[in-house]
């Protein structure tokens, strides 16, 4: 193994040959599922002025924009070219940019991508082929559009939540195959990105507002449902711990999973009682996976039946295995195994499935809790035709958003007030209250690479909003000396009492957390 990165807070990115994996895991006396990159995937495809941002940069004898913060973005990259990113005398509010997909200038600790600086990048605007001096570029659009919205300079009538904070972009890689062969992911979508590139853009944004002194409000628009959705992935645990610092905030989206049918639960009432999970596969599935969790203090085992009727008999629980079965009327190919981390976790993986409804049966052994979670994988990595026949739209906020101390933004219509139908449900099974509050997120506008503007929808685009807002509070926290040392903690605590909250409507509650952010009124809490 080389260790390649040494993150704060005692977390190591390490690398293995891919032959060597599995005995490597052996030898560290860790489940593989424990040690594995999560694999995430982006959450999507008038706003200001509902969220009284405008507002807020319109105040007399007060400039709060943003000036003095920086707003990272760990995403698609950004196009760095665009007007929305661009002083008035051409040069860019960019600080910095790591593209984790070009090989040149790397972190010195980090093995890997281009590094390029604002003097980079003014350089490669004042040229005539920028790109021949910058070559990064954002050909999915995604990292382009929330920086906009979150820190977009005026233009066209577009302008961002902190205007005049300043960027500090990564570029993610996409997962290799080896990454993605552990998953459902389909092979040739580039818009799925391991765990440990994102913790390791999350600590490059760290490492250069450290250098440069300076508060930093992050947004993390993507997610997964891999995980126990409890707080206890590396991901979550690092990012928990990013949000205890001084001058930090990570703001996460909700996910768009809430009528993606993609959660069910249930519970196991005592020693022998069977509940059955339904899945319905439709057409040309190539991976179905379910993921289902448990309390470390019950063991639960499962058996399959195929839509054929098929069974795959009931296997008991022993941690940290994995039985194979062929079944031998249908090509599909049943694996079920056990895992012990923090929580059980009882992975489902079957290869080449019959379409109809395939049974998950599970069997309590012994059972003190006997709750269970059963999650498939999220929008863009599972595929459109597999759900659940019962599927349960609570406990869908998606990874890494269930990290304890992220702030997490669900998104509404600003146009009506309504919730966005595929906004994600809390709680987390920790369980804590998620999302904490909603943002504008239903065709909101911003920029788009080639220098022109779009309309984007999702939860991601809330966070950025949020993320703008938080960078606002931290410039009138720590820039401008009225409260040293606010963190992320104390920005959530703000955001959460200034909510424009429905009057017919009890709060706080899962879809809505408490209510919609309203930054004008943070203000009126500060001054009162």
């Amino acid at each position: 193994m080389r260790i390649g990165t040494v993150l704060t807070g005692g977390y190591v990115i390490g690398y293995v040959i891919e032959e060597m994996f599995n005995q490597f895991v052996l030898e560290l006396g860790e489940s593989l599922i424990g040690v594995h990159p999560t694999l995430l995937t982006l959450l999507d495809r008038q706003s200001l002025e509902s969220a009284s941002i405008l507002q807020v940069q319109q105040l007399p004898n007060i400039n709060l924009r943003g000036e003095g913060v920086l707003l990272g973005f760990v995403d698609t990259g950004i196009a760095y070219m665009h007007p929305a990113f661009l002083y008035e005398d051409g040069t860019s509010k960019i600080q910095y940019i790591w593209d984790q997909t070009i090989l040149g200038n790397f972190p010195s600790d980090m093995q890997f991508g281009s590094v390029y600086s604002k003097a980079q990048i003014d350089e490669a605007l004042a040229s005539d082929n920028p790109l021949s001096i910058v070559p990064e570029q954002d050909f999915n659009g995604h990292g382009t559009f929330i920086a906009s919205v979150a820190g977009g300079r005026e233009n066209n009538n577009y302008i961002g939540a902190a205007p005049d904070a300043e960027i500090i972009a990564v570029k993610l890689k996409p997962a290799n195959q080896f990454q993605r062969s552990q998953t459902a992911a389909p092979p040739d979508n580039d818009t799925i990105f391991a765990s440990d590139n994102v913790m390791l853009g999350i600590q490059f944004i760290l490492d250069k507002a450290d250098e440069l002194n300076r508060p930093v409000a992050i947004c993390i628009g993507l997610g997964s449902n891999f995980g126990g959705h409890a707080g206890l992935s590396l991901i979550e645990q690092y990012i928990s711990y990013a949000n205890t610092r001084r001058g930090v905030v990570v703001c996460s989206a909700a996910g768009n999973e809430a009528n993606a049918r993609h959660h069910t639960s249930g519970t196991i009432l005592s020693s022998g009682d069977i509940k059955a999970i339904e899945v319905v596969a439709g057409e040309n599935v190539s991976t179905l996976v379910v993921y289902i969790w448990n309390s470390p203090l019950d063991s639960i085992s499962a058996a399959v039946e195929s839509p054929a009727g098929q069974i795959i008999h009931r296997i008991p629980f022993e941690a940290n295995t994995v039985f194979q079965r062929s079944l031998a009327l249908e090509r599909s190919m049943v694996s079920i195994g056990y895992f012990l981390l923090r929580d059980h976790l009882i992975l489902v993986k079957i290869t080449d499935p019959t379409p109809g409804i395939w049974r998950i049966i599970l069997q309590g052994e012994v059972i003190a809790n006997g709750e269970f979670h059963a999650w498939l994988p999220i929008t863009g990595i599972a595929g459109p035709n597999v759900e659940f026949a019962s599927p349960d739209p609570d406990y869908t906020v998606v990874i890494p958003a269930t990290a304890v101390g992220a702030l997490v933004s669900g998104a509404y219509d600003s146009r009506d007030n309504s919730l966005y139908v595929a906004s994600s449900w809390g709680p987390t099974r920790v369980p804590r209250l998620a999302p904490d509050f909603t943002a504008p997120g239903v065709n909101v506008g911003g920029a788009v690479p080639g220098g022109g503007h779009g309309v984007f929808t999702g939860t991601s685009v809330a966070a950025s909003i949020t993320t703008g807002a938080s960078a606002i509070l931290l410039q009138w926290g720590i820039v401008e000396g009225h409260e040293f040392f606010m963190n992320s903690a104390r920005v959530r605590a703000l955001l959460i009492r200034s909510c424009d909250r429905h009057p017919n409507i009890q709060y706080p509650n899962v879809q809505w957390g408490y209510g919609s952010i309203n930054l004008m009124n943070s203000f009126r809490v500060l001054s009162g």
